[in-house]
């Protein structure tokens, strides 16, 4: 028996894999670039630690033989008093076997986020997967159908037909009406499209916010106040502030145990956004 080859998809199979997309990979980039780690070991990918702590929500290193100082993601198995990991264990690595080494329980210290930054922003993320499958929906609605309804044996013209117009033709061919008919069919389809758009963005304001970047939900418009615009700015702040304090904490315990010289900063990328974001609101309050 032949078995199709995996690279040949169906048409319904391309057309379920349009909305079978990661909608937290854009945020999983922005994420690598807010922290700028220096003096990791060399195979320690770009991005990989924020990556981690954004799926993870934990990460550490231990030296293990034959490799050298490895980092990667951590699960905590017991915690203290405070809720902070006292040993833990490596999560997150695909095909290497429970009994190697790598995989041991270790106490060394651990850069814990308290939870996965995923866990915060998925619901997030899902409603804005929905707004876009409901996106796509509405203007497909909208467009003017054409029903094609043949005669049996004439099934060539009706799919050159129909494919002119998925592709978006502006004209529909002139077609013998004996051999062909084609009628025009009112949906009466309502435009939700700025709604749905409204719903999208609104979403990725949230969790560009929970990630500590400034965002259009942070800038002031019509009908907001200058203390609204600054309450969200602030948070801003706070969460970045928060997040390299907890980091560099980290390098510095890490660093006595394993004798290494891990250090983090914040980007220059994000340093610049910060101070336009002081800039737009001296100009609010000059406005106002």
């Amino acid at each position: 028996m032949t078995t199709r080859p995996s690279f040949l998809t169906t048409k319904g199979e391309r057309k379920r894999a349009t909305f079978l997309f990661d909608p937290l990979a854009r945020y999983r980039q922005i994420a690598k670039g807010i922290y700028e780690w220096s003096n990791l070991p060399e195979d320690v990918p770009e991005g990989y630690i924020e990556e981690a702590l954004f799926n993870y929500g934990g990460i550490s290193a231990k030296e293990v033989q034959g490799l050298g100082i490895c980092i990667m993601p951590a699960s905590p198995r017991t915690y203290d008093i405070y809720g902070q990991p006292l040993t833990w264990l490596p999560t997150g690595l695909v095909g290497i076997p429970q009994s190697v080494p790598l995989m041991e329980e270790s106490a060394n210290p651990v850069l814990w986020l308290g939870a996965p930054l995923v866990d915060q922003v998925e619901l997030f993320a899902q409603v804005m997967k929905s707004s876009l499958i409901s996106l796509q929906q509405n203007v497909i609605a909208l467009r003017q159908p054409i029903a094609i309804d043949g005669n049996v044996g004439n099934s060539a013209n009706a799919c050159v037909l129909s494919s002119e117009l998925e592709e978006g033709e502006l004209f529909i061919p002139v077609i013998n009406s004996e051999r062909l008919g084609v009628q025009v069919i009112d949906l009466k389809a309502v435009d939700h499209t700025q709604s749905l758009i409204a719903t999208y963005n609104a979403m990725d304001n949230e969790i560009l916010t929970a990630l500590g970047v400034k965002n259009t939900g942070t800038e002031k418009a019509s009908g907001i106040t200058i203390e609204e615009t600054r309450s969200v700015t602030q948070e801003l702040t706070l969460t970045s502030t928060y997040g390299l304090k907890k980091r560099q904490k980290w390098c510095e315990k890490i660093n006595k145990v394993l004798g290494t010289d891990f250090w983090v900063e914040v980007s220059g990328a994000y340093k610049q956004n910060e101070v336009e974001a002081e800039e737009d609101e001296e100009e609010q309050e000059v406005e106002s």
